[in-house]
């Protein structure tokens, strides 16, 4: 059996390095934005975590795991603050509403992880892997985006069309947001968040007869 006290010491350590390891991502997503994935060395990167580059690569042996881990990372906050705000939806099209509007105000109150990941996700070398993981889940989320509107259809919420289509379109036209919130900065994301939602909203809603109907 171990000694309690270094039971303890190793749960402190691992706390440690799992902060260090979020304050080197952090410093990877600032960097990207700021200076652009090419120019985003370890040597940059630890410069702004305020740290060694030796400890960036104790703790990422290759710049391609700290880019996945960057992409896991982003993915994973954004999951979480869309599933808390579709959480409740009332109708599969409050859901689309919550999940369009989430990801809009997402990215304005975090505009460098959106940029960061974008330039991963189309970088040229080193990435690899950071990019094998966002296409797989990607697939993933259009996969579920299409049940979900197939789910709607068949309890009679939405509208026929083809969710494979419907479901691409959507995510089309929330990844064109961010450029276009960047390009102008004085866009009422409120107002955008919503006209986006509305427009796929009815898109997808039945016509009112059926509605009624139903």
């Amino acid at each position: 059996m171990q000694p309690e006290n270094e039971s303890s010491d190793q749960g402190r350590r691992s706390f440690i390095e799992e902060a260090r390891r979020g304050q080197i991502v952090s410093a990877a997503i600032e960097t990207i934005a700021e200076i652009g994935y090419a120019k985003a060395s370890f040597v940059q990167i630890a410069r702004r975590a305020e740290v060694s580059p030796g400890l960036i690569t104790y703790h990422f042996a290759k710049r391609e795991e700290l880019m996945k881990q960057v992409m896991q990372t982003v993915h994973a906050s954004m999951d979480k603050a869309l599933s808390a705000r579709a959480e409740g939806a009332e109708s599969y099209s409050a859901a689309v509403r919550s999940l369009i509007e989430g990801f809009v105000f997402y990215f304005a109150e975090r505009p460098k992880e959106i940029i960061a990941i974008g330039q991963i996700a189309s970088a040229s070398r080193d990435a690899e892997a950071a990019r094998s993981w966002f296409e797989q889940q990607s697939a993933k989320t259009l996969a579920e985006m299409e049940d979900m509107f197939r789910e709607g259809q068949r309890l009679g919420e939405l509208r026929e069309f083809s969710p494979r289509v419907m479901a691409v379109s959507v995510i089309a036209a929330m990844e064109a947001a961010p450029a276009e919130l960047l390009a102008r900065p004085d866009t009422d994301v409120a107002d955008y968040a919503r006209e986006l939602a509305d427009l796929f909203v009815h898109a997808m809603s039945p016509p009112a007869s059926e509605a009624r109907s139903s």
